[in-house]
């Protein structure tokens, strides 16, 4: 079963949230009263656990945002932007658990690191027609997995 593309969004959108106050995962059980705990908050982040209405309006209440936050589209599609993606190669092969498409992303940046015969390459970047190809071996548009790879720490950063 895939990720949905509302799933991967509020995913990233709750690690977001949580980062913007300067939270940890624990402080953030203790800012909930033991009614989240920490384990839980970060599957719900990673997107590993799914998260029903009841319990995402719950962490709203914490937040202080209403429930529409997660489900009205606030930011411009990366797609759109078509950016160049910059990868740290090291933190990609140590990431374990990953779904899928980011297992098939991966193998796509160990080939480039290949082909470029860059062995000693930690960053690499992609150029932006390489955006497809991605679309392509994820089976996920851009703004998809551009939110997985974010989600997950697999992006260093995209310009």
């Amino acid at each position: 079963m895939s990720t949905s593309t509302i799933e991967i969004r509020c995913a990233g959108l709750l690690r977001d949230l949580r980062r913007k106050r300067g939270l940890t995962l624990d402080d953030f059980e203790k800012l909930s009263m033991g009614k989240v705990k920490a384990v839980v908050l970060g599957s719900y982040e990673r997107g590993t656990r799914a998260i029903s209405l009841a319990r995402l309006e719950q962490l709203c209440q914490i937040y202080e945002v209403p429930i529409q936050y997660f489900f009205t589209e606030a930011t411009i599609s990366h797609a759109q932007k078509n950016e160049r993606l910059i990868f740290d190669v090291r933190r990609v092969n140590r990431l374990q658990d990953l779904a899928e498409p980011l297992l098939n992303v991966r193998k796509y940046l160990s080939l480039i690191v290949q082909k470029r015969s860059d062995w000693n390459g930690e960053i690499i970047s992609i150029r932006k027609s390489d955006n497809e190809n991605l679309t392509l071996i994820s089976n996920l548009d851009l703004d998809e997995l551009y939110n997985l790879m974010k989600l997950n720490g697999f992006l260093f950063k995209a310009v």
